[in-house]
């Protein structure tokens, strides 16, 4: 039984396994911070599509969950916006990129893969995968071609994947387990691939039964280069039915560079699975913020609705606590009427001071201040003074940027140059750059901002030769400006046709030296040409100077 899905059932077993500590956790982050993220955290069963059921049930204060909205939305902004380009083709070899043509061609890729990303739903899936690695410190996101929109991303929620990873400890293996209903399996995978309670179900016009499906991606065993047969790609993706006894695979495929990225804020030693990041550092105070704002309430409602101590003989009277409203007791000596048990007073502004300090420390853990001091910057400001305003916790954040541009946006980007290549929508590359590889480099506002540092040091270099030239001329000869205008041109991300090629520059250069020799030769001659008239008309003789010169001629 199970021969032909015997070795995926194991391997997922042996996944789910190794996730069953994170499971407590991952559920504690959901309860607190993001009630709609988070799939099958209890263990039991496969992830299930969200049905709309109250999930929010332990957060009274919002701001945790505020928080992760902003820092997604900064990494959105601040790594991939859609507004403007985010990154730049270019080449290990700096001499290439003078050429005018490669230039053209680095340019033109660059824009045709902004297209189709721009044309895909890659902007709002990986704002899903932002939040999923804030809160839960990692995420996972499925890259398929598409006939209609060449890509087609589809973003993963903690516990409905597992990965797996190699000697490097990359992540190389997804195995993800989701439902279908009868109609969707017999839609993707035919009729004849589904077990018989599927068949039935779609006969019988059952069409929204779901069963359970696990689809499985990793380095293919069986990887022939000379097949031209889908299963012998690189990467093998399998598909069969979780539940039953059908043995059957659903479909077997392949795919010809990794499909998937598994993006994780941060990883300790041989660790999978990401962590330390934002939601788990900022779990403790998300609680303790919710038990705050409990008490507060409880006060609060002590405070203007207090247990009342009341004579026995009302024990049968219908007394109204209503604004406004009147008892009629008949007070014995030494009695009273409604009285609190106790006066309540509570310190309304220091309580509310401490969870303002709460609120503030989340809101920091989350980046928060970063983001928003980024987005406030004015556009006057000078490159040192967005530096100095922004350094410190761009130092703390740099890292993780680092880690998400080359786990996350590098796979996207070689992942969806190759579909985009197969679709014929990247031109045919130089000659010159036969057998060369590509490399990204990134433009971001992020990338900026940590490339404001280099800026900076130019710019006070560039003010400080200039206060000496003007005492000291020469000194203008030590710095190439031209190198100047190159490197502070790359690290703003400046488009390649706005600063010219050395040998265009040295080509105009020589027109203008040319054009100023031409434009001083009719000076030079006229000069000549009265020299030649005073020479003529000067008197020879009476030992003049002149004597004197052709004497000295002579």
């Amino acid at each position: 039984m199970y021969e032909k899905t015997k070795q995926y059932r194991m391997r997922l077993n042996q996944l789910i396994d190794s996730t069953q500590t994170w499971l407590g956790h991952w559920k504690d982050l959901s309860d607190y911070i993001a009630p709609r993220l988070g799939r099958n955290l209890t263990g039991q069963g496969t992830s299930q599509p969200n049905d709309g059921s109250k999930k929010n049930q332990k957060i009274i204060n919002s701001v945790a969950s505020d928080a992760v909205r902003v820092l997604s939305a900064g990494l959105m902004g601040g790594l991939v916006s859609p507004s403007r380009p985010w990154f730049n083709l270019t080449l290990p070899d700096e001499e290439l990129l003078e050429d005018e043509e490669v230039k053209t061609w680095l340019h033109d890729s660059r824009t045709a893969l902004l297209t189709v990303l721009a044309k895909s739903n890659f902007y709002a899936a990986a704002h899903a995968e932002f939040n999923e690695i804030s809160v839960f410190g990692t995420g996972a996101m499925l890259i398929e071609e598409d006939f209609e929109t060449v890509v087609r991303f589809r973003p993963f929620t903690i516990g409905e994947y597992y990965l797996g990873a190699n000697s490097e400890n990359r992540v190389d293996c997804l195995y993800r387990t989701f439902t279908m209903t009868a109609k969707q399996m017999i839609d993707e995978f035919g009729i004849d691939k589904v077990s018989e309670p599927v068949k039935t179900c779609y006969e019988n016009d059952n069409l929204e039964e779901r069963f359970d499906v696990v689809h499985c991606i990793q380095p293919s065993k069986t990887f022939d280069s000379k097949s031209k047969k889908s299963e012998d790609k690189p990467w093998e993706s399998v598909y069969y039915e979780h539940s039953g006894s059908q043995d059957e695979l659903l479909r077997k495929s392949g795919y010809d560079e990794q499909p998937f990225v598994a993006p994780r804020w941060e990883t300790t030693g041989v660790d999978v699975l990401g962590s330390n990041c934002p939601g788990m550092q900022g779990i403790g105070d998300a609680k303790m913020l919710q038990k705050m704002e409990e008490k507060k309430i409880q006060a609060l409602e002590k405070m203007v609705n207090p247990p009342l101590n009341a004579p026995t003989n009302m024990r049968n009277t219908a007394a109204t606590l209503i604004p406004g409203g009147v008892n009629y007791v008949d007070v014995q000596q030494g009695q009273q009427g409604l009285t609190p048990v106790h006066q309540v007073n509570p310190d309304t502004q220091g309580i509310g001071m401490e969870i303002r300090n709460v609120e503030e420390r989340i809101r920091r853990i989350f980046f928060n201040d970063l983001f928003l001091s980024i987005l406030a910057t004015d556009k006057n400001m000078t490159a040192t003074e967005v530096a100095e305003r922004t350094s410190e916790r761009l130092l703390m954040l740099g890292p993780v940027v680092e880690k998400l541009q080359y786990e996350f946006l590098d796979k996207i980007i070689d992942r969806v140059f190759s579909i985009a290549e197969r679709f014929g929508l990247i031109p045919e590359p130089p000659q010159v750059l036969e057998g060369m590889d590509v490399k990204v480099e990134y433009i971001s506002l992020l990338a900026q901002a940590q490339k404001m540092v280099g800026t900076a040091s130019i710019e006070q270099l560039a003010a400080f030769v200039g206060n000496l030239a003007a005492v000291k001329p020469d000194v203008l000869d030590k710095v190439n400006f031209d190198e100047m205008i190159d490197q502070y041109g790359q690290m703003l991300g400046a488009p390649p046709k706005v600063v010219r090629a050395d040998e265009d520059v040295a080509g105009i250069r020589q027109k203008n030296m040319q054009a100023m020799q031409q434009q001083q030769m009719p000076e030079q001659l006229e000069k000549t040409a009265n020299g030649a008239k005073t020479l003529s008309e000067t008197e020879v003789g009476n030992n003049s100077a002149l004597d004197q010169m052709l004497g000295a001629l002579q």
